[in-house]
């Protein structure tokens, strides 16, 4: 019996087929099922559709000609992201702005920042990037005390535009400060950002803006009812610590500058000189126990004066290869190059003027409002030894390690800040006492040694020896004219 041999070629062709298929799928090469491979390529699909049929047999055949390779792990991160990454404003796709739990953040889709409330009255960082804002001459022009950009940076205000004030980030209010009319040029043009100062001050427009720095602001902004605390640009210098460490920064920041320092006899500051301050400042200044502070006295030059650089409230900056000594308080920027040797003599003779009026004024640079230079602003404790000071003369007090006297309730009549009053006639009656000058003399050189005394001795027995002393002291004058008196009785007798 003959074997048929039409079904060989047929079983061939199939297990052919399905080799190749199985290879395919293994290899991730075909986004098609198993299932739906299978019964492509092994024609299971109903006879009755035979134009479906040769449409799924040639997408089946396109899909072999080029394979799409998508492996299993990333169709379910493609699910993912098309599923959990917030959509763009109005897309309404479900699953938006999930997140799975334990999946990291992507970069798309991490939170921003929220931004500080415009209200806190109570912040000086915020208060001076207000006043930052006022610090540009191209923008802001000097006004009197009472409008001044102090007094708008502390209801909330900063400068936006030419000479106006905005209240960003609350009511957005504006406020256009005109106190004198345009300049203007030969065509009798007027001309844009610009101020004629030859004319005066309206006083009534003083007090019209002055009114406007609460008012200006709409009815329900915060800044209407309450501004920042009087003492908001105050420096905290008595604060040893803390003083210490910004002194410490401010010197540090000069050291990538210091090639373009000027020399120390360009420079104006007040009495006492900066060698005296040195000498009397404490060892332990430089080391202060407790802190890692580990700063040498500055002994060379450039060293010295970025040192008295910063004990004036500057700090060194470098813009665009300028070196600057800046204020971070008033903003005041100083170009270090105006004061070269080589410039200031060149600009003296040309001028025709003394070089002395050219020299930086440490103290003068500063704006009039700055806490460095003027005590009004400052504020410093009004019950203490630093009260009217200005930020340089309580840094000064401060690095000469000069502190508040305490009341010396158990020792009378002494007060160390004035002349002492000697009790009358306690000497007078004595018989061959000395001339009156060589009393005074010898008594003054006496109490210059008592006080001395006294501001070596804090403990109160030390006190208590010393208000023994002075009883004593007081009993024996007793004593002595009482005998003195006898004697002038009897001699009368």
């Amino acid at each position: 019996m003959s074997s048929s041999p039409v079904q060989e070629p047929a079983l061939a062709t199939t297990k052919r087929k399905f080799d190749t298929l199985l290879d395919r799928l293994t290899a991730g090469a075909s986004t098609t099922s198993l299932a739906s491979s299978l019964g492509d390529n092994a024609s299971t699909t109903s006879l009755s559709h035979p134009a479906s049929k040769r449409y799924r047999l040639s997408d089946a055949d396109a899909a072999m000609d080029s394979p799409r390779v998508v492996s299993g792990s990333e169709r379910i991160q493609a699910l993912k992201a098309q599923l959990f990454t917030p959509g763009k404003e109005g897309d309404r796709r479900v699953g938006a702005g999930l997140r799975l739990v334990g999946a990291s953040k992507s970069p798309a889709a991490t939170v921003t920042p929220r931004k500080p409330a415009n209200f806190q009255p109570y912040s000086q960082d915020q208060f001076l990037e207000r006043l930052k804002t006022f610090a540009n001459v191209k923008k802001w022009t000097n006004k009197p005390d009472a409008i001044g950009e102090v007094e708008w940076a502390k209801r909330g205000w900063s400068c936006d535009l030419w000479n106006t004030v905005a209240c960003k980030g609350g009511c957005e209010q504006r406020v256009a400060v005109r106190l004198r009319p345009k300049r203007k040029d030969a065509n009798d043009k007027e001309i844009e950002m610009s101020e004629d100062l030859s004319v005066d001050i309206d006083e009534s427009l003083v007090d019209k803006y002055n009114a406007l720095i609460v008012d200006g602001h709409h009815e329900d902004c915060l800044w209407r009812k309450r501004g920042c605390q009087e003492d908001i640009y105050h420096i905290p210098i008595p604060s040893r610590v803390k003083s210490s460490a910004e002194l410490f920064h401010r010197y540090r920041s000069f050291q990538s500058i210091a090639n373009d320092l000027p020399i120390l006899e360009n420079l104006i500051y007040p009495d006492p000189r900066l060698g005296d301050i040195l000498r009397r400042i404490p060892s332990s200044f430089f080391h202060p126990p407790g802190t890692d502070i580990a700063e040498e006295p500055p002994t060379s030059p450039t060293d010295i004066v970025a040192f008295l650089f910063a004990v004036f409230g500057w700090t060194g900056v470098s813009e665009s290869k300028i070196a600057l000594a800046t204020c971070n308080h008033c903003f005041q920027r100083n170009g270090l190059w105006l004061c070269t040797d080589t410039r200031l003599k060149e600009m003296s003779q040309k001028l025709d003027v003394p070089i002395e009026t050219l020299r930086l004024n440490l103290v003068e640079s500063h704006r009039e409002h700055c806490p460095w230079k003027n005590p009004d602003t400052q504020r410093n404790p009004t019950d203490g030894p630093i009260a009217n000071m200005a930020g340089w003369q309580t840094q000064e007090f401060m690095l000469l390690g000069k502190r508040k006297e305490r009341p010396r309730t158990n020792i009378e009549s002494v007060d160390l800040g004035t002349e002492y009053s000697f009790p009358r006639g306690s000497m007078d009656s004595r018989p061959g006492s000395p001339s009156k000058d060589d009393r005074d003399d010898g008594l003054h050189e006496k109490w210059k040694k008592f006080k001395a005394k006294l501001r070596r001795t804090t403990s109160r027995k030390s006190l208590k020896s010393v208000k023994s002393v002075r009883s004593g002291k007081s009993g024996k004058s007793t004593v002595e004219r009482e005998s003195v008196g006898e004697n002038d009785k009897e001699k009368n007798r």
